[in-house]
């Protein structure tokens, strides 16, 4: 029995680490989400001054508009490159999340295996003790009995 205690212990340290890990891994996929999340909103701020200057301006020569109109195809790719980085990284992030609850229960699991055998184990132990002390009272009245 205290075999097996030494086994949940161990599978106890094991989870707490794995949950730990699980935990670092989803709070850097969260952190890597605001960043990316605040890049979009970079060039949506550029794409905005753009627009903002276009309006302020209205004559332009075809050279310039060409010149916009290409920067603007560009800043729209980078706004749906980063929409889909953004996507992907919530998957990740919903992952780990779920992958860090799964590891909690597991951790909580164990961590009631260990406390239902340790609590068997000190049963146990006491039941032994019990019956030693039993034993003790049953043998010193019987010396009391062969005595009288």
């Amino acid at each position: 029995m205290k075999k097996r205690l030494k086994i949940y212990k161990f599978l106890q340290w094991f989870r707490e680490l794995q949950e730990e890990q699980a935990r670092v891994r989803a709070h850097n996929a969260s952190l890597n989400l605001q960043k990316l999340r605040e890049e979009r909103e970079i060039i949506e701020e550029e794409f905005k001054e753009c627009q903002s200057h276009l309006q302020e301006k209205q004559i332009f020569t075809g050279d310039e508009l060409k010149g916009w109109f290409s920067y603007f195809e560009v800043l729209s790719e980078f706004l749906e490159i980063s929409d889909k980085k953004i996507e992907k990284q919530e998957r990740a992030l919903q992952e780990l999340t779920d992958d860090l609850l799964k590891k909690h229960l597991e951790k909580r699991l164990i961590e009631r295996l260990y406390q239902k055998s340790l609590n068997a184990y000190k049963e146990y132990n006491l039941k032994i003790e019990l019956r030693t002390l039993d034993d003790l009272i049953l043998l010193r009245k019987g010396r009391y009995l062969d005595q009288n």
